[in-house]
């Protein structure tokens, strides 16, 4: 039972989906279905309106672009046609496992990016 626990607690964390998260801070549109645009910093010379907040986060097996296409897919989704990228972060998490030896531990990285998701006019 314990292994069952641990593996359904331990493995998602590690090789699940980037997932996402958002918090509106605007307007919400509909889902905009064309390609969402991802800046480093604000645009220069572009009005544009902030919808919300975005973030997404990942396992081991992530690489950035996962964040960044969970980023875009859940912007596009409130209607943003764009993002700038302010915080990305990558630290080690504790986890836990138990096989026929007993229990043991480690470490393993975690993603994480955070966004402003925009609706350029």
């Amino acid at each position: 039972m314990k292994k069952l626990f641990l593996f359904c607690i331990v493995i998602p964390l590690l090789l699940g989906c980037a997932t996402s998260k958002f918090v509106a801070t605007g307007n919400i549109y509909p889902p905009y279905t064309g390609p969402v645009k991802v800046y480093q910093s604000a645009p220069e010379n572009v009005e544009y309106e902030e919808i919300g907040i975005v973030s997404s986060s990942g396992g081991v097996i992530h690489e950035w672009t996962h964040l960044i296409e969970a980023i875009q897919r859940e912007a596009a989704s409130k209607g943003a046609n764009a993002v700038i990228i302010i915080k990305e972060d990558k630290s080690r998490i504790g986890t836990m496992s138990y096989n026929q030896f007993g229990l043991y531990g480690g470490t393993a990285e975690q993603k994480s990016l955070t966004a402003i998701a925009i609706r350029i006019k």
